[in-house]
């Protein structure tokens, strides 16, 4: 009686594994893609159109036929076309291959201002346009989502272990950002001389006793000396009678493109 117990116990277990097993294989649904979706569609209007078989299809686009005809009526199957077969029927028939889904952009793209240049030692007579001609498109800076940006071109070498010659640097004006610098960002500097004005890009030290320092960062001996200040207020306010100082911050550097 045991032994008939057991066998039995063992029937009912088996048989309980194959109903589940026979469930989940009724159960899975196949997968099929929107390309295969597209690309079934995409014959059937071929078929319409020139009233033609899956076959006829196939054989004048110089395929196989059942790789056509399988492809239409095998419901089960999840596969695709191959670019070079679907490549084939558009040839074959003068149409173009199955519509491909429209890419959508991940997120706006900004046009930036590229207003002037930065080089050590050129002074001009206005470092930034009024009109400019050239623009970047770059993508939001969630960090800044209400300032506007505008871009200089870095000329020269007194940056260059940061910033190599033809990279477009990024900004926000300091009257914008409402704070000052801290130590480590990078900065437009702007040096006026008889009316005539220099910019260069510096990365900013603030000493203990409220001194700033100002460092190219350059592999030019030249360029590699830093200026020292006695204070940020000089750097970031505007005086009272509109007068400029010799050194001033224009602004922030948040982004940089360049060739790598």
């Amino acid at each position: 009686m045991r032994i008939i117990a057991q066998l039995t116990s063992a029937k009912v277990r088996r048989d309980d594994i194959s109903i589940v097993c026979e469930n989940a294989h009724m159960t899975k649904k196949p997968i099929i893609s929107d390309v295969r979706d597209r690309q079934r569609a995409w014959i059937d209007q071929i078929r319409d159109k020139f009233d033609e078989s899956y076959a006829g299809i196939a054989r004048k686009s110089g395929v196989a036929p059942s790789t056509v005809v399988r492809f239409m009526n095998d419901e089960a199957a999840t596969h695709s076309l191959s670019a070079t077969t679907e490549a084939k029927i558009a040839a074959a028939f003068n149409v173009k291959p199955a519509a491909k889904p429209a890419l959508e952009p991940i997120s706006d793209f900004n046009r930036v201002p590229v207003i002037g240049y930065v080089q050590a030692g050129v002074f001009q007579h206005g470092f930034s346009q009024d009109y400019p001609t050239e623009f970047v498109s770059v993508s939001p800076d969630h960090r800044y989502p209400s300032l506007p940006r505008v871009a200089f071109r870095v000329r020269g070498d007194s940056m260059d272990l940061l910033y190599p010659e033809g990279t477009i640097v990024l900004a926000v004006r300091i009257s914008d950002l409402a704070r000052a610098p801290k130590t480590g960002e990078k900065v437009v500097v702007i040096r006026q001389t008889n009316g005539d004005q220099e910019a260069t890009i510096k990365q900013i030290e603030i000493k203990e006793d409220g001194k700033v320092v100002l460092w190219p960062r350059s592999s030019n001996p030249e360029f590699s000396a830093a200026i020292v200040l006695p204070s940020m207020a000089d750097l970031v306010e505007m005086p009272d009678n509109g007068c400029r100082p010799e050194y001033w911050i224009e602004g922030l550097i948040i982004q940089s493109i360049r060739p790598e």
